[in-house]
């Protein structure tokens, strides 16, 4: 992709992938966005820089509108590049602003200070994303074990609608109980960390969503923690250890 020239890049509508110290610099797969898995950004990526921080910018497309799987995939990539070698601010999906002057304007001299602080919690630290679910036959079984109601309606459950319906609240509470009295134990675990977002389980055999934003010098140990929970564990709960990836569940850069 050939280079835009600077005094028309100025004016060119910005997308922007994410907020950066101000000396930072792009490594060299950053400055190809727009060629990352055929999404067709208008430009090379480039600094707006503005006291002490810095907008990951490019030309969004002229003919078309955002959106397509492999814009979302570039976005994703360009950030994931950065945070390897820079502490970095992700910005939301599809965040577009009119020129350079408004990036100056309506986010780094507007949030300035702020967009500061957010750089120094994340610095030299990795997000991490630890996914646990219970393993659906072996958690039945340990319910049905300490829960006879259970026993008693899923023998009964063939018989008609209502029993059925009555089943399935039974075992959706009685793995609520077990997760809340087990997700807490599982974080603790997991060892030391700077911060900590759970998400809500999106189903009812899922025991634990958490982000996690490790120290870079800590991680081999915490990698090390998460297999031997997963050891442990193997056979009743699932783990799964997604990441390195930026900070998206540490920052508000919307």
């Amino acid at each position: 992709m050939s280079p835009v020239d600077s005094d028309v890049a100025s004016t060119l509508a910005c997308y922007v992938f994410g907020i950066v110290d101000a000396d930072a610099e792009l490594p060299r797969s950053a400055t190809d966005a727009g060629e990352l898995d055929g999404a067709d950004f208008g430009s090379a990526t480039r600094l707006v820089r503005n006291g002490r921080v810095a907008a990951v910018v490019a030309a969004p497309p002229a003919d078309r509108p955002l959106g397509r799987a492999a814009d979302l995939l570039a976005h994703d990539r360009v950030l994931a590049t950065l945070a390897a070698t820079t502490a970095v601010l992700p910005m939301r999906f599809g965040t577009v602003l009119p020129d350079e002057d408004a990036v100056v304007e309506e986010l780094l001299a507007a949030r300035h200070d702020e967009l500061v602080q957010q750089l120094d919690r994340i610095r030299d630290r990795l997000q991490f994303t630890v996914k646990a679910r219970y393993e659906e036959d072996a958690v039945l079984r340990e319910i049905m074990a300490t829960h006879p109601e259970i026993t008693r309606l899923r023998e009964r459950s063939a018989a008609g609608f209502d029993d059925q319906l009555r089943l399935g609240e039974a075992v959706v509470g009685a793995l609520t109980q077990l997760r809340e009295q087990e997700a807490p134990a599982i974080v603790s675990e997991l060892g030391p960390h700077d911060g900590a977002v759970e998400r809500a389980p999106g189903s009812p055999e899922e025991l634990l969503n958490v982000a996690l934003l490790i120290p870079a010098t800590d991680v081999d140990r915490f990698v090390a923690r998460v297999e031997r929970l997963g050891e442990q564990h193997a056979g009743r709960i699932r783990i799964r250890l997604v990441g390195p990836s930026p900070a998206y569940d540490f920052v508000e850069t919307d």
